[in-house]
């Protein structure tokens, strides 16, 4: 809750997705006044700290502080541009986070095509989950900003995340997404195979993926192995949105990586990860 006689830190928010509502949750819990936006109405996040609001402009017009978490880059777009977004109308000087993973090349588009229009403050905050729950605040957020802009986004950022990273400038934080996702990507392929391997051998599946995850092989996949990795080790295979979020995600990691031409090979290797999705 904020200091008897501060009034609370007014934020917005654009998207009430699977992170989105989580991080909306903490900063409202947390003492923040959230202004919510999501086009969708049946997305229900229910809050003391909480306002929902009908568009963009309404929303932006709260708060000097702006937390994209939009799934699409149109949709960023939008938000930022447009007539009714958060750019003509977020007071001066706001300052709008990109949680949306993004390339870094679009980052700094974005970050060029912004200008000094009303002042406002870029960065692009990427997220990545830890080991506990995002709304209780374990969440790592891999920063892109000048010096000036993120000492303005480092009190705000600690509200929700507990390991905030300045990676570097503009564009640095997507960067360090890519490359923490074209590693989870990559563990995960690998945990998925040596898992189907020792079940078909014979190996109990909770002794194996206790064993592996406990010793020199684990990693982040194997330690939060669950229900979606048993479904495809068991080729059942994974929901369409999980599946598009990985191609898109690992497609974006190879146009970072591929800068003259050549795709290392294990990240060419991980894209088979989507035959068994």
């Amino acid at each position: 809750m904020p200091e008897e006689g501060r009034p609370a830190m007014e934020i917005a928010l654009y998207g009430l997705g699977e992170m989105g509502s989580e991080i909306a949750r903490c900063l409202a819990r947390g003492g923040a006044r959230v202004h919510a936006y999501d086009p969708s109405e049946s997305v229900e996040v229910e809050e003391q700290n909480l306002v929902r609001w009908g568009s963009v402009r309404h929303a932006a017009e709260k708060a000097s502080v702006h937390l994209v978490v939009a799934k699409h880059l149109s949709d960023v777009e939008s938000l930022l541009f447009s007539a009714d977004g958060i750019g003509p109308n977020a007071s001066q000087k706001s300052l709008i986070a990109l949680h949306t993973t993004l390339t870094p090349e679009v980052v700094r588009d974005l970050h060029t095509r912004r200008g000094d229009t009303h002042g406002h403050m870029l960065v692009d905050a990427a997220l990545s989950r830890r080991g506990g729950a995002v709304r209780e605040g374990s969440l790592s957020l891999f920063v892109g900003a000048g010096d000036e802009a993120f000492a303005v986004a480092r009190p705000v950022f600690d509200r929700y995340a507990d390991n905030v990273v300045h990676a570097g400038d503009v564009g640095a934080g997507m960067t360090v997404k890519l490359c923490n996702n074209w590693l989870l990507y990559a563990n995960r392929h690998s945990a998925l195979q040596a898992i189907r391997t020792g079940r078909q051998l014979g190996v109990d599946p909770a002794v194996l993926t206790d064993a592996l995850a406990s010793s020199t092989g684990s990693s982040w996949a194997l330690s939060h192995y669950s229900d979606l990795d048993e479904a495809i080790v068991t080729g059942r295979g994974a929901p369409a949105v999980i599946r598009d979020r990985t191609a898109s995600e690992l497609g974006m990691a190879k146009q970072m990586a591929a800068r003259d031409g050549v795709v290392p090979t294990s990240l060419q290797e991980t894209f088979a990860l989507l035959d068994v999705m």
